[in-house]
């Protein structure tokens, strides 16, 4: 019998032997937003929940996955329909909420997997809250910056229903998305410190503003809800791309797993 990997349907007692195997639990935290005319609301949270699922699949004796938290912080797209925003304070304050719980039944490692730029910040707080409050440690990545080799597999601009988003997209869920309405949208002002996504063949992927963060009303800086070029999208890449970000992720939760967790010592 496979091992099972979403928390949600596992037992009190398989969790409980889970804890025990030092299993790391990803906790897939995403939005429910617009992305442009041609993808769904879904798409930040669903390729997040697909890659945690992905890579707990190729290592599913030292992970598992919790059910995904599905809304997230994006008041600034509000100004296009579709958009469900939650407050930075509650997404904050129920994803440590999640990590408590965790390390209350006994799990020592948890890493939290973020599918939308604007949980960046919020996510990183979270995870240090979970690690300074509880005896479990806990990591936050959001995926798109853990493998800067696929931005060299680009042939059109992804920062927000682009390239890349729409390239996994076609491969996961093909039924999802409607190519006749992907245009590109790339009228992001130029700077030489705030740089946001990514354009072909780029090294890394800027979240939230780059070197300098800073995320202005969507609106602004888009006439679609698109940041990037959807047109140049391709499944046979967005399979590669996928394939790297399950990887990636796979092996760094292999890393974290062995992480050595030393005890404290009070200097006063």
């Amino acid at each position: 019998m496979s091992k099972k990997i979403l928390y949600d349907e596992m037992s009190w007692l398989e969790v409980k032997e889970a804890v025990k195997e030092e299993r790391v639990p990803l906790i897939p935290v995403g939005s429910t937003e617009q992305h442009g005319p041609h993808l769904p609301t879904k798409t930040d949270i669903f390729l997040a929940y697909e890659i945690c699922k992905a890579a707990t699949n190729k290592i599913p004796d030292k992970s598992l996955v919790m059910p995904p938290v599905n809304y997230g912080y994006n008041e600034h797209h509000l100004d296009f329909p579709a958009t469900i925003h939650i407050s930075y304070e509650t997404l904050i304050k129920f994803v440590i909420d999640i990590g408590k719980s965790l390390a209350h039944h006994g799990f020592k490692r948890i890493v939290i997997v973020n599918g939308h730029g604007s949980n960046t910040a919020p996510m990183e707080l979270a995870a240090r809250r979970i690690t300074l409050e509880t005896s479990a440690i806990c990591a936050s990545l959001t995926y798109l910056s853990i493998a800067p080799e696929v931005f060299q597999l680009l042939e059109g601009e992804e920062a927000h229903g682009g390239d890349v988003e729409t390239s996994m997209m076609l491969y996961l869920s093909p039924q999802s998305v409607n190519m006749s309405k992907a245009v590109r949208d790339w009228d992001f002002p130029k700077s030489k410190f705030i740089t946001f996504g990514v354009e072909p063949k780029g090294k890394s992927f800027a979240v939230a503003g780059g070197n300098v963060q800073f995320v202005d009303w969507w609106s602004r800086v888009s006439k679609t809800g698109i940041i990037g070029d959807p047109t140049k999208a391709n499944k046979e890449r967005g399979k590669r791309m996928f394939e790297i970000f399950v990887d990636k992720l796979a092996e760094f939760i292999e890393e974290f797993r062995k992480r050595e967790i030393r005890p404290r010592k009070d200097y006063h």
